[in-house]
């Protein structure tokens, strides 16, 4: 591996991901941690990895900037695997300038990202591809891939599409919904903007059919569901709060632009007034119905692809007239400044199943909260169970405590894992690629 930085051939802009890319701080990675059942022979992972690449050369893609523009740029320095825990930044010499990592060690396999390359879409065809490859060489036996995208599919153009570039028609009606939003939403105290690096994760894991019968029985999703009993972990250990408790959940919204096949980012996020309104009068049931309604108002596919007609006239401003790409990163960025409180809430869903699953003990979806001031769940739904993992960088241990309690209020028993603590390695991309006069 080189200690400097090749120039890559550039391809298209990556105006999806210019919110990333122009963030003035480089982000932490984004990380799929899967335990196997098994140890993990790392001579066949690479093979898996290698069948991975080939069905999906896009995935070994690099950023390149030029002048105040990013583009996605082909990459042909090897994707190796990693052995041992350390995770390696992404996007410098360490991983050849790839922007997706690969390690094992053990039992355990990471899958690393930086955000701005693609999204959590985008790296589960990643890690959906490489796993079943491994299984079905390890195991001999050609699995059903059940949708995923293997070296026996052909390769389409709309696996590239870049969302800001597509032309989107809106109803001629249409109006876009005003969704209120609290301009200060009920912050946890027990966080602070100038959080360290290091996470703290508290685990729960629910049986997945009784937790899928009481959102049934409640008429909503999961994503309301577990928001409205972490707002009453929240009210239980903070009776006293001022403000709203208000829920983010990112969103992908691929099928309502028409991009289903797309790595790239193709994601953004909606409100949910979780608490501190009036809909807190109504029984659980019925405020979950409704707070399911204004998710989906906020899922109206014109809503999104008039946002997104507004996204792509911006971004690719941006990209085409900035002179300087330092410059641009010293700009405010309304993506910096997206309030996160009172809580995160990522539901992942579960990735696809097929004849090797059951040899996958856990799958658990890492990173840092964003801002380092506000509690981040992600939930995945897997191996029978809905882990839910709460993420903070402090110490969140009685709102953690308070949702267990909320959970059995509601019939709905609990399994807490172990608190783990991890950091997370800045990415590497901008590597070699320093503003002039930087330290």
């Amino acid at each position: 591996m080189s200690n400097s930085r090749p120039t890559f051939e550039k391809k298209e802009m990556a105006i999806s991901a210019s919110p990333y890319v122009y963030l003035p701080k480089e982000l932490p990675l984004y990380v799929v941690e899967v335990t196997h059942e098994d140890e993990v022979d790392a001579g066949l992972l690479q093979k898996a990895l290698d069948r991975t690449i080939a069905r999906m050369p896009y995935l070994a893609d690099t950023l390149q900037i030029e002048g105040g523009a990013v583009y996605y740029a082909a990459n042909p320095l090897p994707m190796e695997v990693g052995r041992g825990m350390q995770l390696r930044p992404v996007g410098g010499h360490e991983t050849n300038y790839h922007m997706l990592d690969l390690t094992c060690e053990g039992k355990v396999t990471r899958f690393s990202m930086f955000h701005g390359f693609c999204d959590g879409q985008g790296i589960n065809a990643f890690i959906e591809s490489t796993l079943y490859h491994y299984y079905c060489m390890r195991d001999g036996v050609e699995y059903d891939p059940c949708g995923i995208r293997t070296n026996a599919s052909v390769m389409s153009e709309a696996e590239e599409l870049e969302p800001c570039r597509a032309d989107y028609k809106v109803s001629p009606d249409f109006e876009m919904p005003q969704i209120h939003t609290p301009e200060t939403p009920y912050h946890l105290p027990e966080l602070s903007p100038s959080a360290g690096n290091e996470v703290r994760d508290w685990g729960l894991q629910v049986d997945s059919e009784s937790l899928m019968s009481f959102v049934k029985a409640n008429g909503t999703s999961p994503s309301v569901a577990i928001s409205m009993l972490v707002a009453e972990a929240v009210a239980a250990v903070h009776p006293d709060r001022d403000a709203p408790v208000f829920a983010n959940l990112p969103i992908s919204v691929r099928r309502m632009l028409g991009c289903e096949e797309t790595f790239k980012n193709c994601s953004s996020r909606i409100i949910l007034p979780v608490s501190g309104t009036p809909l807190d009068a109504l029984p659980f049931d019925a405020r979950a119905t409704k707070l399911r309604g204004i998710l989906k108002q906020q899922m109206d596919p014109d809503r999104w692809r008039n946002t997104y007609n507004m996204l792509s006239s911006r971004h690719i401003t941006r990209m085409e007239v900035a002179t300087d790409y330092w410059e641009e990163t010293r700009k405010p960025s309304g993506f910096a400044g997206i309030s996160h409180d009172t809580f995160y809430i990522d539901y992942i869903g579960r990735l696809r199943q097929t004849g090797y699953s059951d040899k996958l003990a856990d799958v658990r979806f890492i990173c840092k909260p964003a801002m380092g001031n506000t509690l981040h769940l992600n939930v995945i739904d897997h191996g029978g169970k809905f882990r839910i993992d709460l993420l903070a960088c402090g110490d969140v241990t009685a709102i953690v405590d308070a949702l267990e309690r909320a959970l059995a209020s509601h019939g709905l028993s609990a399994e807490r894992k172990p608190e783990t603590r991890f950091t997370l390695p800045s990415t590497a991309w901008r590597e070699g690629l320093e503003a002039p006069g930087a330290d």
